[in-house]
This record gives structure tokens, C-alpha cells and sequence, in this order.
């Protein structure tokens, strides 16, 4: 093809027909120039398909994290819900001192389950790595990851409020450590002490009973402020996974 270029342009020049011959090379810049744009359009186009792919990945990938997180979610506040009941029963029981059987029953419950610091842990794979590897900018539309952002954000902010309420029941719940019967009761460890008088636990408890009050006011508070965190989260969540759900109906569209 080239060299067919090559013999038309000689064929004018010999035949000194050089206004033709500037036509022609005017016309042959021009089809180079033609080719070239055809060609960065065809690059721009492949370029914009393989990255409307690639957010198509990261945004399903999305899609799943928070799916397991509403699941989630739904479990942290179900057990919170058993523990609420096995806390109001334990402060009911404790102040009935005609029900010792029942206070026994009520303390290795409470010392079971209502003892235990609930904690909601989402999935983060697909955020933290859109975030360490600066993907983020694949996702073209910026209203959808200022949405993005501020979930996570608000993620950290609910990990950061347990982890203040951790750090203000830890101080009381080592005094019930160290200062009641508690382990003697609690399932996990009573079978450690080898003349364990669980009469006598039950008796300790009592004897302290004011911090033992504190003490499951103190957890029935923190399961209470959880709740209402996982209450507004799982809202967020389902905003967020609809917002990205459309983003995907749009990117399939185009």
C-alpha cells in the first residue's frame, strides 16, 4: 500500500503536475491525521469499556461486603436482644433475695452472656483495597464515593463509640472479677475451682450486690447504645447497596 503511495506521488512529480501532486499530499496528511484520530478513538473506547468493567468488579465485590453486613447486623442485634433479657432478668432476680435457686440460674446467665461486650465487625475487603491502591478513582461516578466514604466513615465512628463504652465497663468489670464470686458462677470458669460452694458464691453476689447492679446497668447501657448504632448502620447500608445497584444498571446500559 505504501509503495503504491509512493509510485502515484513519483508519476506526478515526472509528470510535473505539481499542484495535483500538493492535493494529493495534502490529501494523504489528511488521511494519516483521519487514521490517527480513528485509532485514539478506538484506544479511548477500549480503554473506557475495560475500566467501566473493572468498576463493575469492585462494585459487585461491594455489593457482597455489605449484603454480609446486613446479615451481620441482624445476628449482633439478635444476641443483643437475648443478652438485654438475660441482664433485666439477672437485676430482677438479685433484688429478690427470697429466690436464691433462681439468682443462681439468673448469675450464670448473666455471667454467660449478658457479660459479654457485643462487637459488629463489617467487611472491608473491597473498601480498604479501593483505598490502598488509589482504585477508588475507577469509579467514575463521584456523588457514589462520597456516599462510599462517608459509610465507612461512619463505620469507624460506631467501632470507635464501642470502643469508648469498652473502656468504661473494663474498670468495673474487673472489680466484679476481683471482688465477687464471679468466676465461681461463670460456666466457663467454675469448673476450675475444684470446692466451689456455689451457695456461697451466690452469697458473695449478694453481699455485693450495688456493684453488681452497676455492673449489668453498666452492659444493658452498652448493648442499648449498640443497637440503636446497628439500627442507623443497617439503614445506611441499604442506601448504599440500592445507590450502587443503580450505578451497576447504568454501567450495564452503557
Amino acid at each position: 500500500m505504501i509503495n503504491f503511495f509512493r509510485k502515484i506521488r513519483r508519476q506526478l512529480l515526472v509528470e510535473k503536475h505539481f499542484s495535483k501532486y500538493l492535493l494529493y499530499a495534502l490529501g494523504e496528511i489528511l488521511l494519516v491525521v483521519v487514521g490517527i484520530l480513528v485509532a485514539l478513538q478506538i484506544n479511548g473506547w477500549k480503554e473506557q469499556q475495560n475500566q467501566n468493567q473493572l468498576q463493575r468488579v469492585y462494585l459487585n465485590r461491594m455489593v457482597n461486603d455489605l449484603d454480609y453486613d446486613l446479615t451481620n447486623i441482624e445476628s449482633v442485634r439478635a444476641s443483643l436482644d437475648e443478652n438485654q433479657a438475660v441482664i433485666g432478668n439477672f437485676i430482677k432476680t438479685i433484688n429478690n433475695s427470697q429466690n436464691k435457686d433462681g439468682l443462681l440460674e439468673s448469675a450464670v446467665a448473666y455471667f454467660e452472656k449478658g457479660w459479654i461486650i457485643s462487637e459488629f465487625v463489617p467487611s472491608m475487603n473491597t473498601y480498604t483495597d479501593l483505598s490502598q491502591t488509589g482504585n477508588m478513582k475507577v469509579i467514575g461516578n463521584t456523588g457514589l464515593v462520597n456516599d462510599i466514604i462517608a459509610y465507612y466513615g461512619y463505620i469507624a465512628q460506631l467501632e470507635n463509640s464501642n470502643n469508648v463504652n469498652k473502656d468504661w465497663i473494663t474498670p468495673i468489670d474487673q472489680a466484679v472479677a476481683k471482688e465477687t464470686a464471679a468466676f465461681e458462677i461463670d460456666p466457663n470458669t467454675s469448673k476450675l475451682f475444684s470446692n466451689n460452694d456455689q451457695s456461697a458464691a451466690i452469697k458473695n453476689l449478694l453481699l455485693h450486690k450495688a456493684l453488681m447492679e452497676r455492673n449489668a446497668a453498666g452492659h444493658f447501657w452498652i448493648n442499648s447504645s449498640l443497637n440503636g448504632n446497628l439500627q442507623a448502620i443497617k439503614s445506611l447500608t441499604e442506601d448504599l447497596i440500592l445507590a450502587i445497584k443503580n450505578e451497576l444498571k447504568i454501567l450495564g446500559e452503557s
